[in-house]
């Protein structure tokens, strides 16, 4: 064994302690199968990322060990597929510039969930790992949670105040500098990316409001498609209160895209532009919910 792999396999083990005890050769099988440059790259990549705000690339070593996971642990019941795939095929074009997700959040796999979901709709249109997840200081805090961050492209920024869990809130210098990193990011190097507007995690399920600081990161000038997603079931692959993964089912409903510029149009002339569109996006999310799960959105 490569000194690397020993390095990896020392790195791993925290993550395979979060898999059912079957899961756990699977994953070891597909690691020794890798070549060597597969785990440098990997190693290269971890070692730097979240260590910066902004934007941190993703591992193809990790893409493919989720996607193996994933699809034996995850049963998927997808809706509105058709509509992601008109979206994509109007980015993939160069009739819009980005792509932005939207979706409510209650779990800290939901990221994961969603890129395995549609890994192969991203690859038929040509974007196969361009997807990049806003992402929160704690996503990097813990082993797992980074090795998992890994799965796709991260965008690291400084949460609102009025959300962050972490044990000091970030100065409000702080937050404006990772958001303008993270803005700039974006636009240099993001072709599409899913946020979770409420900036945290739901523990009953029920929506909050959506931030009206994402704003920025959406709206960025361009041609932008915004595009609702629900995703329910993360909690149970991953619950709030544990670190281990159980097998699940997911269903996600998709709807329809549209541009920024016709969201504004549709909201008219306003002075809190930010929050309303926000959520005119929080009312389409919650639209694809369940009615007790819509929370301020009902």
């Amino acid at each position: 064994m490569s000194e690397e792999k020993e390095v990896l396999y020392k790195l791993l083990k925290g993550w395979e302690d979060a898999l059912p005890a079957d899961l756990v050769p699977v994953v070891r099988d597909f690691v020794d199968s890798q070549p060597d440059s597969a785990v440098s790259e990997f190693l290269g990549k971890y070692e730097v990322a979240g260590a910066d705000w902004g934007y941190s690339e993703g591992s193809e070593f990790v893409r493919n060990i989720m996607k193996l996971v994933l699809s034996i642990m995850l049963k998927f019941d997808i809706h509105g597929s058709e509509n992601l795939d008109a979206a994509l095929k109007l980015l993939a074009e160069g009739k819009a510039d980005r792509l932005v997700f939207v979706a409510n959040h209650v779990s800290y796999s939901d990221a994961n969930i969603f890129a395995a979901a549609f890994d192969d709709n991203f690859s038929k249109a040509g974007l196969a790992g361009k997807l990049a997840v806003i992402a929160g200081p704690k996503v990097f805090s813990h082993p797992v949670r980074k090795f998992a961050s890994m799965h796709f492209d991260s965008l690291l920024i400084a949460q609102s105040q009025t959300v962050a869990t972490v044990p000091v809130a970030y100065p409000i210098r702080v937050i404006a500098r990772a958001a303008a990193k993270v803005a700039e990011d974006i636009r240099e190097r993001v072709k599409m990316f899913l946020v979770f507007p409420e900036g945290k995690r739901s523990r009953d399920g029920s929506m909050d409001h959506f931030l009206s600081g994402v704003y920025r990161m959406i709206d960025t000038d361009e041609n932008v498609l915004v595009q609702p997603v629900s995703i329910r079931g993360g909690e149970k692959l991953l619950p709030v209160s544990q670190g281990v993964l159980h097998p699940a089912d997911i269903k996600i409903c998709v709807g329809k895209a549209d541009y920024v510029s016709d969201i504004i149009d549709e909201i008219g002339e306003t002075q809190g532009l930010k929050q309303a569109f926000m959520d005119n996006l929080g009312k389409k999310v919650a639209a694809l919910l369940p009615e007790n799960q819509r929370g301020v959105y009902k």
